[in-house]
């Protein structure tokens, strides 16, 4: 029996997957954050529960339909179904929107019918209803996908440590549908009753330049210098060059100073550094590890690297490996 609740909520994508399972279900459902595996993983859960025949019963829109169809959609009768399902991806509706058609739904919600919206980013507007239940699908935290990881290989009769497990996690930036994937590749890979260890996560998961500059800066703070020629040495042994990582290092270290200065929320840094709100908050970790005046002499002297090497005046392999020392030096 479906229990159905009213009232302005917010809940964690665990807890929406619980409440779901145990009987308890909302008219509406506003998935909101910025992990698409979490959102779609949503939405599939609420499709299966109560639709029958989505061919009859389904409407999927892109974006902003027009109000007509979409109440024409919203107040449907299902067809041999238990609810008929209306899905908005990426639907960020102005107030004239909603008080032209919307908002009348939302105050009344059908009993025949579910909406599901599926947005990457917040829309508050949406969340003044009583019936929206609100699912935060922001990245999840490290214990929670190692736990998953950990799960997963389990169900294929495949161990794997926390250690590895959280590895894994953060060469795939905590990133679900890449973490989802990268899992399956270690299993079939290992087999079943073999072991997943970090020597099998180094060769089969591939760390992109954005997390190699990460991992190198975490390494820089932690001043653990070793580690850093290890990651530059890995990064030029796969093609890229002193140049490319240069600019990689200053577009870092110049979002590590903007974080460490602003009072902004984490909400309009990544709007204004084109970043996801996970990344501010890994970037906001990472700049605790160094002082605001080394931040801003590693930014001054890549800087002046940068315009030295395409005058001509600097070489590039060298400006890399010295300007990488000094900022390890200085912090």
């Amino acid at each position: 029996m479906i229990e159905y609740i009213e009232g302005r909520i917010v809940v964690k994508y665990i807890e929406f997957k619980n409440q779901l399972e145990d009987g308890r279900a909302y008219p509406v459902y506003l998935f909101e954050g910025e992990d698409a595996f979490f959102r779609e993983r949503g939405y599939s859960l609420v499709k299966n529960k109560f639709v029958s025949q989505p061919e009859l019963n389904l409407a999927i829109f892109d974006g902003e339909p027009t109000v007509g169809d979409l109440v024409a959609s919203l107040n449907g009768y299902p067809f041999m179904s238990e609810k008929r399902m209306t899905v908005l991806k990426e639907f960020y509706p102005k107030q004239d929107y909603l008080k032209n058609g919307l908002k009348s739904y939302l105050d009344s919600p059908s009993d025949s019918g579910v909406l599901v919206i599926l947005n990457e980013k917040p829309h508050e507007a949406l969340k003044k209803f009583e019936c929206v239940c609100v699912v935060d699908c922001a990245k999840a935290d490290s214990q929670l996908l190692v736990r998953w990881i950990k799960a997963e290989c389990n169900k294929s009769g495949i161990s794997i440590d926390g250690e590895t497990a959280k590895a894994l996690s953060e060469y795939c930036l905590s990133d679900m549908t890449r973490i989802e994937n990268e899992t399956s590749k270690l299993i079939s890979y290992v087999g079943s009753g073999g072991v997943i260890d970090l020597t099998a996560v180094d060769e089969m998961v591939v760390r992109d330049a954005e997390y190699k500059i990460y991992e190198m800066t975490d390494f820089i703070g932690k001043r653990k210098f070793d580690r850093v020629l290890a990651v530059i040495n890995d990064m030029m042994s796969k093609g890229e060059t002193a140049q490319r990582i240069l600019v990689s290092v200053y577009n870092y270290f110049r979002r590590l100073l903007l974080v460490a200065i602003s009072d902004k929320p984490n909400s309009e840094l990544a709007s204004m550094l084109g970043i996801k709100e996970f990344a501010v908050r890994k970037t906001k970790d990472q700049a605790e590890m160094f002082k605001k005046r080394a931040l801003k002499s590693a930014v001054d002297m890549l800087t002046d690297v940068d315009y030295k090497i395409k005058r001509g005046i600097l070489e590039a392999n060298d400006a890399m490996w010295l300007s990488i020392f000094k900022i390890m030096l200085e912090n």
